[in-house]
């Protein structure tokens, strides 16, 4: 999880993990950066972290960060060359990555790795009538994700899961 700025936006999205761990739909684990702990009970980050986060699906592996824009655009440089690596290497070994981006204006957008990627470290992504588009060429990116409704099945209630991007992310055409 990040120290600054995205905190906020990381524990939306985590509550959102949560609620769709707690419905069945995945299981998900936090993934943090390498830490030691000092004889004096410090801690000290020994490296670089990893993508926020790590989910199984029906057997689909994806990793994943969570971003916030505090401005438009947003540049692709904010993900980072060790996040890339990890992108690519879990792609390379058949799962799936993506962002979670929150821009400036609070739209929720799910960017699969495979999108993401065409546009490298010089990228800029903004809202366009209310669709994210890479600003160089003003082609969408990614998937607009809200709420979904879906049967608790401890309880057999529907209920709203909140911020589903899982179904958006599985839609999309491999």
């Amino acid at each position: 999880m990040s120290r600054g700025k995205g905190k906020a936006w990381e524990a939306v999205c985590n509550n959102s993990r949560d609620a769709m761990q707690q419905n069945g739909l995945c299981s998900w684990l936090r993934m943090h950066p390498p830490v030691l702990i000092k004889p004096d009970g410090k801690a000290i980050f020994t490296g670089k972290g990893p993508p926020d986060w790590i989910l199984l699906h029906k057997g689909t592996s994806i990793l994943g960060d969570d971003k916030d824009s505090r401005k438009s655009p947003w540049r692709t440089k904010n993900i980072k060359r060790h996040q890339v690596k990890a992108f690519e290497l879990h792609e390379k070994n058949g799962g799936i990555a993506c962002i979670l981006l929150r821009m400036d204006d609070y739209s929720r957008w799910m960017i699969p790795w495979k999108e993401l990627r065409k546009l490298g470290d010089k990228g800029t992504l903004e809202i366009q009538c209310g669709i994210l588009v890479d600003k160089k060429t003003g082609e969408p990116i990614g998937k607009k994700w809200d709420e979904k409704e879906a049967i608790n099945k401890k309880t057999k209630m529907s209920q709203m899961i909140p911020y589903d991007w899982l179904t958006p992310l599985l839609s999309i055409d491999p």
